[in-house]
């Protein structure tokens, strides 16, 4: 059975998480500000309300996501199928919280590069002055 979870995320501005999802090219629909989108669901789960919903063709995930302000906590939540919730932490989470940070970082004045090793992993380099390595983005 596929549900819906919710995976907290230490993010509350809206703007920077907009401007993070358009950093990285992902495309999205925004319901305006105090509405919400709802999400599809599936004939095993009633979809979710949602601020900010990503089509799930955009990831390579079997069902939509999106992300829903949790007043309560004061931030946003990544609300994706379970089945989906480890793909969507490694190709949206990571590289959009990396992408956050290098831009609060920038607004900070502070120079920063975005390196990604052969891994795949991902790093926030400080001080990275002059041209980008070959493995910095």
């Amino acid at each position: 059975m596929s549900l819906y979870v919710k995976v907290p995320l230490d993010l509350a501005d809206r703007a920077e998480l907009e401007a993070g999802l358009r950093a990285l090219g992902v495309a999205f629909s925004a319901a305006p500000r105090g509405r919400a989108i709802t999400l599809d669901g599936s004939l095993e789960c009633a979809g979710e309300p949602v601020q900010l919903r990503i089509d799930p063709a955009e990831l390579g995930l079997a069902e939509d996501l999106g992300f829903a302000w949790d007043a309560d906590a004061g931030r946003y939540d990544l609300v994706c199928g379970e089945p989906d919730r480890p793909r969507a932490e490694r190709r949206l989470l990571a590289p959009l919280l990396a992408e956050v940070a290098r831009a609060r970082l920038r607004a900070a004045g502070e120079d920063v590069a975005l390196r990604v090793d052969a891994d795949g992993t991902r790093r926030l380099v400080l001080g990275a002055g002059g041209p980008a390595d070959d493995g910095d983005v």
